[in-house]
């Protein structure tokens, strides 16, 4: 399989250090450029240490990133979109995994985002890069829009109950998220001694990652689903742990639940139905997502552990997987 000349922009973000390590050791990648606006021209050893390969930063608009095929966007939100249009408009396929075009609608992004989509035109010819539900279209895709964390998590513990109509189309989700998850911000809401042996809710009941969710959910089963989103910051580095609630339709056993949830999942590389409930430290540094489903049948209610690694499954490594997907080369490679 012919390799790609791979250019990572952000690549000094959490994310992107992570798909900048992954691109390293890919075989179907040729890395020409890692940009970073706050480090180019210093060597990636200063963020990678002494055994990083013998390549400096560049700035975004270096004559390396131009040289590139494939780009993956590792920038903040709402500092995406314009590039993408550019580097489109260049010919070139992009993977983007900030948030600017994984929302269909550009009026609820405006909601949810509170300010205009720049580039609106390009939200419908993009693709959301979930490969277990949209591989068929990753293969053709320009642009790809790299599912959030907490979404990535979420959507595919609920997807089996939701696609089944095992569950009411109204379902809360709660979930914890590492440190990581807020980026590679200076804060002192982040700082150790903010964050360590400590926990907190935020974000609820208007978190961003929600109409993602619920687009996602409602286009893939038909019916409009409404989530609870409760988001928790952890004393951890990386990874989410979601517990997810959905009141059942009918009267279903654990083994009815179980069946369910592994057949729709028995060719996915990446997800494991699990006979025990998943602990964060076994997907930490992996591109899997391990999912429990838990009937409780005293009160109706579905209970599902969904536990991902929040810079890999729900970021860069999710990223590569599609990457995998779109240019022929086995959905596991270099994960």
């Amino acid at each position: 399989m012919e390799t790609k000349k791979v250019a990572i922009v952000g690549a000094s973000g959490y994310a992107g250090m992570e798909a900048v390590k992954l691109g390293l050791s890919h075989p179907g990648i040729e890395l020409v450029a890692c940009a970073s606006r706050n480090n180019a021209g210093h060597p990636l050893s200063k963020l990678f240490g002494p055994n990083a390969p013998d390549m400096e930063f560049c700035a975004t608009d270096s004559a390396d990133v131009k040289s590139a095929e494939v780009i993956f966007s590792c920038l903040p939100h709402c500092a995406s979109a314009k590039r993408v249009k550019e580097w489109h408009g260049e010919g070139k396929m992009v993977i983007d995994l900030s948030a600017d075009f994984r929302l269909k609608s550009a009026s609820v992004f405006k909601e949810w985002y509170g300010k205009e989509h720049e580039v609106p035109e390009l939200l419908g010819p993009t693709v959301y890069g979930l490969p277990e539900i949209n591989r068929y279209k990753i293969k053709e895709a320009r642009i790809i829009a790299v599912p959030g964390c907490y979404p990535t998590a979420t959507v595919l513990g609920l997807l089996p109950a939701i696609k089944n109509e095992m569950v009411e189309p109204a379902v809360i989700a709660n979930a914890v998220t590492g440190v990581s998850g807020a980026g590679r911000q200076a804060s002192e809401a982040f700082s150790f001694c903010e964050v360590n042996e400590s926990m907190k809710g935020y974000g609820a009941p208007t978190h961003r990652h929600t109409p993602e969710m619920e687009e996602v959910l409602s286009g893939f089963s038909g019916v409009k689903i409404k989530v609870s989103f409760v988001p928790h910051l952890g004393s951890f580095n990386r990874g989410i742990y979601a517990t997810l609630y959905g009141k059942m339709e009918n009267t279903f056993s654990q083994e009815d639940m179980e069946e369910a949830y592994k057949e729709f999942y028995k060719d996915e590389p990446f997800v494991t139905v699990c006979d025990e409930n998943p602990k964060l430290s076994d997907v930490q540094g992996t591109n899997h997502c391990h999912i429990k489903p838990i009937v409780d049948e005293r009160t109706g209610q579905l209970i599902i552990f969904s536990a991902i690694d929040n810079l890999l499954k729900g970021a860069a490594g999710q990223a590569v997987q599609c990457f995998n997907i779109r240019f022929g080369f086995a959905e596991t490679a270099g994960l």
